[in-house]
Formats: structure tokens, sequence, C-alpha cells
């Protein structure tokens, strides 16, 4: 649209906010009570997910299993093979290391 059609429109309808680039022709009153609703929707939307969508925690979060791990150390044993490290990437473990015994071999 050509400038002057957008001049014209706008004063056929002077209550219209000018969303024309120039951040003054909006108006705070405009502006304000529409963020102001999102984020009452997003705060309302996230109460609601606490409360109804994550009910389920996994059991690696509770507190026999990570007193376990603690208990056990940084090293798994296994039943039928070689003990093993627990997460490697954390501990940054290169990936040709499976468990103590490779780097026993030096």
């Amino acid at each position: 649209m050509a400038s002057s059609q957008l001049e014209r429109w706008f004063a056929e309808h002077p209550s219209a906010p000018r969303f024309t680039g120039r951040y003054n022709e909006v108006p705070l009153s405009y502006v304000v009570p529409r963020v102001g609703l999102g984020l009452a929707v997003a705060g309302v939307m996230w109460w609601l997910n606490a409360q109804f969508g994550q009910s389920y925690r996994p059991e690696s979060l509770t507190p026999e299993f990570l007193a376990e791990v603690k208990r056990q150390g940084e090293v798994a044993p296994r039943m039928h093979g070689p003990p093993v490290y627990i997460n490697p990437f954390a501990q940054k473990i290169p990936g040709s290391v499976r468990g103590p015994q490779d780097l026993n071999k030096d």
C-alpha cells in the first residue's frame, strides 16, 4: 500500500493504532494489557502443567536410588562381564576406555 492510502485509512479510523514502523504511534494503553494478558496466560499454563502434567517422577530421582548410586561409586559391577564406568560422559572418560580393567593394561 502506498503511504497516502495508509494515511487516508488512518484518517477514517482514528482509534486504530498505527503499526507503520513508528514506535510512538502505538499507545501504551494498547500494548500493556495485551502483554499482561499474555504473561497471565503463560503463568496459568505453567501452573496447570506443574499440577497435572508432571505427576510422574522417574525412579532415578528417588532418594533411595541416588543413595545407592553414591554407595556404588563410579564403577558398576556387571553379572556376566567386566565392570563398567557409570556415566562416562560426565566423568570425561574417553570412548576407548570401557572399564577400570582397560586403564590397568598400561
